[in-house]
């Protein structure tokens, strides 16, 4: 009867590790995409149309996500922006973006790059320093990296 027990407990045991082990492994993975996030993005294009810089009066729209604080800051061409993100696996979401709204002469492309992000969510990939956010069958932003 006490083998039995023993038995039991050790087989218990291994499978509490094995268990402890897999729950490791799917954080790491999801920890990773998260980190690879974690940069400094300019816009290159929205809806497959590459972005010419002199649209925007200061230049083509950064974003700078931090994971770990749930934060993006960055500026929409014209103003500085920031407000919360999370992610989970492949799908980040925005929340509702704050900025000093200052008028600059070219104000259709900042509005419509932030109309995209705000209260906004799409699954995204890292493929050769781009960040694309898609949704649905779509893509709808391309960010570049340059950090």
């Amino acid at each position: 009867m006490k083998k039995e027990l023993a038995y039991l407990l050790l087989l218990l045991a291994f499978a509490g590790l094995s268990s402890c082990k897999s729950k490791q492994r799917i954080a790491q993975t999801t920890s990773q995409a998260d980190i690879r996030l974690h940069d400094i993005w300019v816009l290159d294009e929205i809806d497959n149309q590459k972005l010419d810089r002199d649209s925007f009066s200061r230049g083509l729209p950064q974003l700078e996500i931090f994971v770990e604080e749930k934060r993006i800051g960055g500026h929409d061409g014209c103003n500085e922006i920031r407000g919360g993100v999370e992610t989970s696996g492949d799908l980040i979401r925005f929340s509702s973006l704050a900025s000093a709204r200052m008028d600059c002469p070219k104000m259709q492309a900042t509005d419509n790059f932030r109309n995209l992000l705000d209260q906004k969510e799409y699954h995204f990939i890292i493929k050769s320093n781009r960040l694309i956010f898609t949704s649905g069958n779509e893509t709808s932003l391309i960010f570049k990296k340059i950090d």
